[in-house]
């Protein structure tokens, strides 16, 4: 009877130290979010019969996994965004994009990521977030 009181109790002790670590982890709170650089919006044209009718905007922002790192991608922000035109016009070219739409995220995203590796190595941009900014209206 002696061993099942003392099973019992000790279950009880590790069932309450499990319950005060749950509440010790909700007091502080949710986790950081990862350090994360804006490059400034990119403008996409939108293409018909040969001509610029108008265009769109999207933003992207980069989720830097290492914060070691943070101040390297802050300086390198104008290559990003080169890097993030050059992709949007390849997404125009193979048909990512259609008519200011991003028809195909995945590759796009793809592109930047690859050109992200190239700037600063494999691991040290995260995840890479594409937004739809705006939309102008037809020239007249």
């Amino acid at each position: 009877m002696r061993r099942v009181a003392s099973i019992i109790g000790s279950l009880l002790i590790a069932a309450t130290i499990a319950g005060l670590s749950t509440v010790v982890q909700a007091a502080e709170g949710p986790a950081a979010l990862p350090p994360s650089v804006r490059i400034k919006p990119v403008m996409v044209p939108i293409v018909t019969r040969g001509q610029v009718e108008r265009y769109t905007q999207i933003e992207v922002m980069l989720e830097v996994a290492n914060a070691t790192r943070l101040g390297e991608v802050q300086v390198a922000i104008p290559r990003l965004h080169d890097a993030a035109l050059r992709a949007v016009y390849l997404g125009i070219e193979e048909g990512w994009i259609v008519r200011g739409n991003i028809a195909n995220m995945p590759a796009l995203r793809r592109k930047i990521d690859e050109e992200s590796v190239k700037l600063f190595g494999k691991d040290v941009v995260s995840r890479i977030l594409i937004t739809p900014l705006s939309r102008q209206s037809s020239f007249p």
